[in-house]
């Protein structure tokens, strides 16, 4: 171990022994180290040590490479007479679990996960009490080796598609995981250029804990506030907790409301584009107000949507005391100034804004941005091939689709295979029902 300055190494003597304690104190908790120090010189046999130290899970070690691996993990190292165990006294810097800001919801629990894996598996554990519920430790990297845990609860889970993920993780080939679950990700499912979002996330514990009473797993990295939801689908992706937080007609409606929103952000501008071209003006608002060249119209689209597209990632990185001055830029590069200058016609801001509300509103924040680039395509697709084109377009986006499988699950179920009794629980939030035990 490289002398850093947070590496901290103690020498105990008690009787005739000598006890090495080894650790890194940034990640160590200082009570539990002081307990074990004068712990330690209260033995006076070293074969009695293992049985006198309640710290934790105190193991010996035969295998001398995974020292190194231990004490970076923020456990303690003890060696007396060339005997080495391994004291559990982890306590690593965290925050508090806090509600998640992307996904908040009016009922409910208001924690969420963190960057600890022994905090995220408690909070699972918590909600489920379940004897089979199980978490496998896998440690992945070569350069900077990083715990990821595979959740499960064994009695209800698919045993093909577990033995599956476990062979799939265990055969992760990489020198780190440091950009954690997102990297873990595309290892795993090999994505490759597919926009959309072929596994779930969240930080809230209690959408995680239903996901896996329905017999799927869940993926904690360590690191990493955000756990990975699989198998899943389209349907699941569109879920949102404030359904189920309401009362089931309340709960339906904000569900339809949402699946509109999330239409409208992918089709209304391709719709608003097909009727100017077409000449059938009255069917939208503001249709053809402005005689423009359809050409000059496409291109003013395309500059707004890219301005908003700038707006949003220049939002993610604004800090909150210039949040003032980035809503008066963003006023003036697409408010009532804009279109006095002759820079957009009114038609092209309103439906963009409508169409990117819609986005927001969408529950899951990849598949928001599949969307705005998939309409992005679509209106390409238009000015080049115009009705073909959207049609086309269409076509090869679904068959697409519908050939989408995640571990043996359709990504469109239940339209792909068709289910129509879960199509309409698709649209309609389901009242709980008491079930026989």
């Amino acid at each position: 171990m490289n002398q850093s300055y947070d590496y901290s190494k103690r020498i105990i003597q008690s009787g005739k022994h000598v006890y090495t304690i080894e650790f890194i104190t940034s990640l160590v908790s200082d009570d539990q180290i002081t307990m074990l120090c004068a712990g330690i010189e209260l033995i006076k046999d070293p074969k009695e040590l293992d049985g006198n130290l309640f710290n934790g899970n105190v193991k010996k070690v035969t295998d001398l490479s995974t020292l190194d691996l231990s004490l970076l993990s923020g456990n303690a190292i003890i060696e007396v007479e060339k005997q080495y165990y391994v004291l559990e006294v982890r306590k690593y810097p965290s925050r508090s679990i806090n509600e998640p800001e992307t996904e908040k919801s009016v009922r409910g629990a208001k924690d969420g996960f963190v960057e600890q894996l022994l905090t995220n598996t408690g909070l699972i554990r918590r909600r489920i009490r379940n004897p089979s519920l199980t978490f496998e430790i896998i440690t992945i990297g070569s350069l900077a080796p990083i715990d990821v845990c595979l959740c499960y609860i064994d009695e209800i889970c698919d045993p093909t598609i577990k033995a599956d993920i476990l062979e799939r993780l265990k055969n992760v080939s990489t020198k780190d995981l440091v950009m954690s679950d997102r990297a873990l990700e595309e290892l795993l499912i090999h994505q490759v250029y597919n926009p959309y979002p072929l596994v779930r996330y969240s930080e809230r514990p209690d959408i995680v804990s239903t996901h896996l009473t329905k017999g799927n797993f869940a993926i904690i990295t360590d690191t990493s506030a955000s756990v990975m939801m699989l198998p899943t689908s389209l349907s699941e992706i569109l879920e949102h907790v404030e359904e189920h937080r309401q009362v089931p007609i309340i709960g339906t409606m904000i569900r339809l409301v949402r699946l509109l929103a999330v239409f409208l952000s992918v089709y209304l501008v391709p719709f608003w584009l097909l009727t100017l071209m077409n000449g059938n003006k009255g069917i939208f608002l503001f249709a053809g107000v402005h005689d423009l060249e359809f050409n000059h119209l496409l291109m003013q689209l395309f500059v707004v949507e890219i301005a908003i597209e700038l707006l949003r990632i220049a939002t993610i990185h604004t800090p909150t005391g210039l949040s003032s001055a980035m809503g008066i830029i963003a006023a003036v590069l697409l408010g009532e100034m804009a279109i006095d200058m002759g820079l957009f016609i009114p038609e092209i801001l309103l439906y963009s804004a409508i169409s990117n509300v819609g986005g927001f509103a969408t529950p899951n924040y990849e598949l928001s941005l599949a969307n705005k680039y998939i309409k992005l395509g679509m209106i390409l697709a238009i000015w080049i091939f115009h009705n073909v084109g959207f049609v086309l377009y269409n076509f090869v986006l679904i068959l697409y689709l519908m050939h989408l499988h995640i571990f043996g699950y359709d990504y469109l179920y239940p339209f792909v295979p068709f289910d129509p009794k879960k199509v309409l629980y698709f649209f309609i939030r389901k009242p709980k029902s008491s079930k026989a035990k």
